[in-house]
């Protein structure tokens, strides 16, 4: 797949600078500068593909009224080629994206300080969460927010890795951003900021004795941090833990599948199956923290998130409380080339350990519970005191046995075994 990929890329930039090309009884030799390569039938079908591209770059060397930038014309080229995949999880990265999308994953960067999610059931842009302290924060801007403007410029969903690398930037600089919030429109000016990133923030209830733990992404040191907070809870002997996945996007399944191993019994987490029908399965061993467990989900818990929670829930280990989850049952693999520049490109589905995909479905919770409109509004999602926490709380009704939680059910054991076609 990464070998076709890079044919792709290759035959745009080699249809704009070899535009000659003959084809003889012998063969299909490619001629340019008097140098003769002689390539095979299929890959001369391949790049006639790109004959149209060629001719827009020749009719723009010829008439455009200034010397055009090649480098730019092929990277508009390539990022409209993953665009006409409509695909909202499948992009194109320019070098300077690739950096910051590096960045990111590092969970290091100079920005406004949200995460965002593309959301192809508007095909707008989402803030599913605001950084405690940044300068998104402080300005006022909200999860659930829609970015629609960055700097007076309309990016959809299509774009979110465009607009984000408006947003980010040198420290001390301002970007205007505007969002759509209950149907109109609110400006912001926000001062860029060095952002760290924290994946993982957790505590010890104690008046219930329950540990509470808040997954942001499956990013960074998100891993480290959520060792770290099951290893406290252990120690501390709590009675259960409490798991909030509420607006994480997603991110690594590696991360994802590493977490898990640390909270489930052995068996597996996930499984993909691409375009051709090959699955792969994604397994734990059974060393792990068994103690009852609540999983805070909602609208923006989306991929790698709703990998942890289908796995939590298909394994009876826990109950999912909050409201129905995002539904993005599919995986996108990166692959950065030797400029610098780069791609994201969904590969496959994935299914939960009984076989569901939730792609555009979702998970259900076992408990639905919503929050409280005039507590959100009074403190904001992010600053939610515990007590006005109706999803929280309604988890610690259910693990302080306020409420019944479903009893497992005893499965029989059946032998897992990889299968490929």
């Amino acid at each position: 797949m990464k070998k076709n990929i890079g044919l792709v890329l290759a035959a745009l930039m080699l249809a704009a600078v070899l535009p000659s090309l003959a084809v003889t009884s012998s063969g299909f030799p490619w001629s340019a500068a008097g140098e003769t390569v002689t390539i095979t039938k299929e890959e001369y079908e391949r790049l006639l593909q790109y004959e149209k591209l060629d001719m827009l770059m020749q009719i723009v060397d010829m008439y455009y009224y200034e010397d055009p930038d090649h480098e730019a014309m092929l990277d508009g080229a390539a990022r409209g080629l993953m665009a006409g995949i409509g695909d909202v999880y499948s992009t194109y990265y320019t070098k300077e994206e690739m950096e910051k999308f590096n960045e990111e994953t590092e969970g290091i960067y100079a920005g406004i300080g949200c995460q965002l999610l593309a959301d192809p059931s508007d095909e707008l842009i989402t803030v599913t969460r605001v950084f405690k302290g940044s300068p998104a924060e402080k300005v006022g801007v909200r999860a659930g927010d829609k970015i629609v403007y960055v700097n007076d410029t309309y990016y959809s969903a299509y774009d979110m890795d465009e607009a984000v690398s408006q947003m980010r930037g040198t420290p001390g600089e301002s970007v205007k951003v505007t969002v759509l919030r209950d149907l109109e429109t609110v400006d912001f000016d926000i001062v860029r900021e060095q952002v760290i990133i924290n994946y993982v923030e957790y505590e010890v209830l104690e008046d219930v004795n329950l540990g509470y733990v808040i997954v942001y992404d499956f990013l960074g040191d998100a891993y480290e941090g959520f060792e770290e907070a099951v290893n406290t809870f252990r120690d501390r002997g709590v009675d259960g833990m409490i798991i909030d996945l509420r607006n994480n996007g997603g991110g690594l399944v590696d991360t994802c599948v590493h977490m898990a191993d640390l909270i489930l019994p052995e068996g597996t987490v996930v499984s993909m199956r691409d375009k051709a029908g090959r699955e792969t399965r994604e397994t734990i061993d059974g060393d792990y923290y068994d103690v009852p467990m609540a999983v805070l989900v909602n609208g923006y818990t989306a991929s790698a998130s709703e990998i942890l929670a289908g796995a939590i829930r298909d394994n009876q280990a826990g109950i999912l409380v909050g409201q129905k989850t995002f539904g993005k049952g599919v995986v996108q693999s990166s692959l950065e080339f030797m400029d610098g520049s780069g791609m994201k490109v969904t590969t496959a589905r994935y299914y939960t350990p009984s076989g569901e995909c939730i792609h555009e479905i979702g998970i259900e919770p076992d408990i639905e519970a919503e929050l409280d409109e005039d507590a959100v509004t009074r403190y904001g999602i992010n600053n939610l005191p515990h007590d006005q926490d109706a999803q929280l709380q309604a988890a610690i009704r259910v693990l302080t046995g306020q409420e019944q939680l479903p009893q497992k059910q005893e499965t029989e054991e059946t032998e897992e075994t990889d299968a490929a076609a």
